[in-house]
C-alpha cells in the first residue's frame, strides 16, 4: 500500500510535534513576551523617533526601555512597594493592639441587635464565635498574601528582565517578525493587514481607557477615602486603580462596599459622602470620560470587553486586561475574515 503525499504528512506531523515543544520553552515567559509586544508596539512610534535623530537601532531601543523603565515599572513598583508597606504596617498594628479587633466586635455587634438586622434575619450570621474566627482568618490571610508577595520578588525581577530583554529585540526587529509572519501564513495580506490594525487599535483603546481612567478614579478615591477618615486610603485607592480594569463595574467594587459599611459602623455623613462621590463623580468619570478616550478603537460589545478582560486576568495575571481583549479582538476579525472569503458559500446555504 502506498500512501500518498506521505513525505508531506511526516513532516507536518514533526512540525506540529516541535512546535509543541518549543511553546513549552517560551510557556513560562509567554506572559512577560506578550507583555513586551503590547509595549513594543505602544512605544514603536518613539522608538522611530529615536531612530531618526540618532540613526542607531540599537540606542534608540535601550532609550525606548529606558523611557518605559520610568513612566510604566518604576512607578508601579513604587504604588505596590507602599501598598505591601500600608498592609504590613495595618497588620503589625491589627495584630499588636486588640482596640482593633474590639472596635470591628462592637460595630459588628450594633448590626446583629440593629432592626435591619433582625428584619433581614441576618442576627446568626454575626454571632461571637464566628466574628472572632472570621477576623482572625482575614489577618491570617494578610499575612499569607505578604509573605508570598516578597517570595515572589526573584521571580518578579526574571519576568521584568525578560520583558526588557525582549521589548528591545522587538523594538529592532519587530517589523522583520511581522513580514515573516505574513510571508508564512496563508492569508491575504489584506487580511493579515487587518489583524495587525485590531491589535494596534485594542492595544492603544484599552491602554488609554484602563490606565487614564483607572489612575484617575484611584486618585479621586483616595482623596475621597482621606476626606471621609477611612484608615488605609491608599491601599483602597490601589484597589480602584486595579479593579477598575472591569468594565463599568470595577471601581464600585471597592467604594460601595466601604461606603454601606461606614454606614453600618454609625459614621453617617462619612458613609453617605462615599456613596454620593462614588455613584456621582467616580461613574461619571468611567461612563463619560473612557468611551471619549477609546472612541471607536474597540469596535467590540461591552460584554465581549467584560469577558474578555476577567478571563485575561484569571489567565495571564494583572498583564491580561490588555492581553484578554486583544486576543478577544482578534478572534472577532479572524470570523469576519471568514464571513468575507466564504461569503458565496454563506449565501448559498442561508437561504
Amino acid at each position: 500500500m502506498q500512501i500518498k503525499n506521505y513525505n508531506v504528512y511526516f513532516f507536518m506531523l514533526v512540525l506540529i510535534i516541535m512546535s509543541g515543544l518549543v511553546f513549552m520553552l517560551f510557556k513560562p515567559f509567554l506572559s512577560a513576551i506578550l507583555t513586551a509586544a503590547i509595549l513594543a508596539a505602544t512605544f514603536h512610534s518613539f522608538y522611530y523617533f529615536l531612530l531618526k535623530k540618532t540613526g542607531k537601532k540599537a540606542i534608540s531601543s535601550l532609550l525606548t526601555c529606558l523611557l518605559v523603565l520610568v513612566i510604566i515599572v518604576l512607578p508601579t513598583v513604587t504604588l505596590f512597594g507602599l501598598v505591601a508597606n500600608e498592609v504590613n504596617g495595618f497588620y503589625q498594628r491589627v495584630s499588636v493592639d486588640n482596640s482593633y479587633q474590639d472596635h470591628i466586635v462592637v460595630s459588628l455587634n450594633n448590626f446583629r441587635n440593629s432592626s435591619l438586622a433582625q428584619m433581614l434575619n441576618l442576627e446568626q450570621f454575626f454571632q461571637q464565635s464566628q466574628m472572632n474566627k472570621t477576623i482572625q482568618n482575614i489577618g491570617s490571610g494578610v499575612l499569607t498574601v505578604i509573605q508570598k508577595t516578597y517570595q515572589n520578588v526573584i521571580a518578579s525581577i526574571l519576568w521584568v528582565f525578560v520583558m526588557f530583554f525582549s521589548l528591545y529585540y522587538f523594538l529592532i526587529d519587530g517589523h522583520k517578525i511581522i513580514e515573516k509572519a505574513m510571508y508564512l501564513s496563508p492569508l491575504k495580506n489584506k487580511y493579515e493587514e487587518e489583524l495587525s490594525r485590531k491589535f494596534s487599535s485594542m492595544v492603544r483603546a484599552t491602554l488609554k481607557g484602563t490606565i487614564i481612567v483607572g489612575t484617575i478614579q484611584g486618585l479621586l478615591g483616595g482623596v475621597m477615602f482621606a476626606i471621609a477618615g477611612v484608615q488605609s486610603f491608599v491601599i483602597w485607592g490601589v484597589a480602584m486603580i486595579i479593579l477598575s480594569i472591569i468594565p463599568a463595574i470595577g471601581s464600585g467594587l471597592v467604594w460601595a462596599p466601604v461606603g454601606i459599611i461606614m454606614l453600618f459602623m454609625g459614621n453617617i455623613w462619612q458613609g453617605i459622602f462615599i456613596l454620593a462621590f462614588g455613584s456621582i463623580v467616580i461613574s461619571f468619570i468611567d461612563n463619560i470620560l473612557r468611551p471619549k478616550l477609546v472612541g471607536n478603537d474597540t469596535e467590540m460589545h461591552p460584554l465581549l470587553v467584560f469577558f474578555a478582560t476577567l478571563g485575561g486576568l484569571i489567565s495571564f495575571g494583572i498583564i491580561g486586561f490588555i492581553i484578554g481583549p486583544v486576543i478577544m479582538a482578534l478572534f472577532l476579525a479572524l470570523w469576519e475574515i471568514y464571513g468575507k472569503e466564504f461569503k458565496g458559500q454563506l449565501k448559498k446555504y442561508n437561504v
